[in-house]
């Protein structure tokens, strides 16, 4: 039998957020996030439309995580988190 596989807090945990301009979804990531972040550019989409972002921040807990995911999913700005 597996075992899940515990999380252990705080851990630095991994965001992508794709929208449709980087300096976009780096300046909406500052505002929604309430801490320190380091932020780097990922793929673009094959016509250019979407680009994406990837966010690095270190969460304290399960409750922290899930927010800073929901305010990013729920930010209009934001097309989608991964």
């Amino acid at each position: 039998m597996e075992q899940e596989q515990k999380i252990q807090y705080p851990c630095t945990w991994h965001y992508r957020i794709i929208g449709n301009s980087k300096e976009e979804l780096y300046l909406t990531a500052l505002e929604l996030i309430d801490k320190e972040f380091i932020h780097s550019p990922a793929k673009e989409s094959s016509k250019g439309k979407y680009h994406s972002i990837n966010i690095e921040v270190v969460v304290s807990s399960q409750e922290e995580r899930d927010a800073i995911f929901a305010k990013l999913h729920h930010d209009a700005r934001i097309k989608f988190v991964l």
